[in-house]
């Protein structure tokens, strides 16, 4: 049974997916629409700021046994971009080297790769990762000649998706940096010394806004919290040095953890 997405002119871009169990229509459904949005980026990024795209998915036939789907361009400055630049057989080229990149044949991807295209592929590969034995082709042809010709069976699906899931979790964990001193002052503090929670703090040359705080070990701690005397101001009047490692999320601070304290720098922050 084969479903087949193509645009019905001479030069056209055909998906069969030759599944061998029916395919469930919210994973189709999904597979095309993540398709068609990969699609429409790449046509923004051939065309003008200025140019206004519309690309959409139509249901052009559905009998037994196969579902026929045309890719339609609704801009009309868009038709002479596809089929006389040869667009169409560049867009192919790159799915089949984000494919390639996925199943580790290439070491970069043919263009640069967020966290929500690659949500997008995975969808676009769910209905053959599914269906064992399945595959997908993906066929780009001029008055019937094939211009690309390449396919992505079961396994392949499969380890795109797994190769998918440790890319978007390394996107996903903090990135440390190491900051060397770094005045921090007190948002608020928990004198437990067991506790990692309720230490806050700001470091303005990072942040304006105050974040967790944790620490390298329990001492550096409790000597912050107490400071010399001859300072005569209490521990949340004063202004402390620190080496800080920054932890981040997709490049917004998180977490600080203060790995050195240094005493001798702390200061009254009111003094002229």
């Amino acid at each position: 049974m084969n479903n087949i997405l193509e645009i019905d002119l001479d030069k056209k871009l055909e998906i069969k997916i030759n599944n061998r169990n029916p395919v469930a229509l919210k994973d189709l459904s999904l597979s095309l629409l993540s398709f068609n949005h990969q699609f429409h980026k790449f046509i923004e990024s051939e065309t003008s700021k200025e140019t206004e795209v519309s690309t959409e998915l139509l249901i052009k036939e559905v009998r037994k046994g196969s579902i026929v789907i045309e890719l339609v361009s609704q801009a009309a400055p868009i038709v002479p971009l596809l089929w006389e630049g040869g667009t169409l057989s560049q867009w192919s080229n790159i799915v089949q080297g984000i494919c390639n990149w996925l199943l580790g044949k290439t070491n970069n991807p043919p263009k640069e790769v967020t966290k929500q295209d690659l949500q997008e592929w995975n969808k676009f590969v769910e209905p053959v990762a599914k269906d064992h034995g399945s595959q997908l082709n993906i066929i780009v042809s001029d008055g019937g000649t094939v211009i690309n010709n390449f396919t992505i069976n079961s396994t392949q699906a499969n380890a795109i998706q797994n190769e998918i899931s440790k890319k978007i979790e390394q996107i996903d964990e903090p990135e440390d940096h190491i900051h060397r001193r770094k005045v921090m002052y007190w948002y608020q503090a928990k004198f437990d010394p067991n506790s990692e929670t309720g230490n806050r703090a700001i470091i303005d040359d990072i942040s304006k806004k105050s974040m967790k705080v944790i620490f390298e070990n329990n001492a550096v701690k409790n000597e912050m919290l107490h400071p010399p005397e001859h300072l005569k101001k209490q521990w949340h009047e004063l202004a402390y040095v620190v080496d800080v490692e920054v932890e981040t999320v997709r490049g917004v601070p998180k977490i600080y953890k203060v790995l050195q304290y240094y005493p001798e720098y702390t200061f009254d922050p009111e003094d002229e």
